[in-house]
């Protein structure tokens, strides 16, 4: 669980059996991607993350007319389907650089041509547990296949274990 969830009444966190959320409101733009990447590391184990966004639209006709969009995986994901993310790396340059690269107003339901963004101000981080650690550079080889003279272990460090079993 990320740390800063005891400091500020605004977010709330959730955690399943199978998965957790993080929601943040009244967010400042500056603020996503640290809190983004501050709740991503410090997963132990890999997983897979969605981000919803909530925005406020507002009538490009009347200023008082807003509409706000509450951070919902059904109508305000980024990805189009949840993001695995199988090592530490992996949260820069699939999250994070990914997000960075969009235009996230683009990601966004409007309900008609006559509104636009007026700010986003919330997002929730989904994460789907899976059941390995990341890089499980420590995982126990059975004693059966340990002590098989026709495999031979060279232990690697570099988490790259299926392409290692693959060579």
């Amino acid at each position: 669980m990320s740390p800063d969830y005891k400091t500020d009444p605004k977010n709330r966190f959730y955690n399943g059996n199978h998965m957790e959320s993080h929601l943040y409101e009244v967010v400042e733009p500056s603020d996503f991607y640290d809190k983004l990447e501050n709740v991503l590391s410090t997963q132990a184990s890999v997983f897979k993350v969605n981000v919803a966004l909530g925005y406020e639209l507002v009538s490009k006709t009347d200023p008082d007319d807003t509409r706000y969009f509450y951070p919902n995986l059904a109508n305000t994901y980024v990805f189009n389907k949840p993001v695995a993310i199988n090592s530490k790396a992996d949260i820069q340059k699939k999250v994070i650089s990914e997000i960075r690269s969009m235009e996230l107003a683009d990601k966004l339901n409007y309900p008609s041509s006559g509104y636009k963004l007026k700010a986003i101000t919330a997002f929730k981080i989904f994460i789907y547990h899976r059941d390995h650690t990341l890089g499980d550079s420590k995982a126990v080889i059975p004693k059966i296949i340990r002590e098989n003279k026709h495999v031979i272990n060279f232990p690697k460090t570099n988490n790259k274990c299926v392409s290692h079993c693959i060579a």
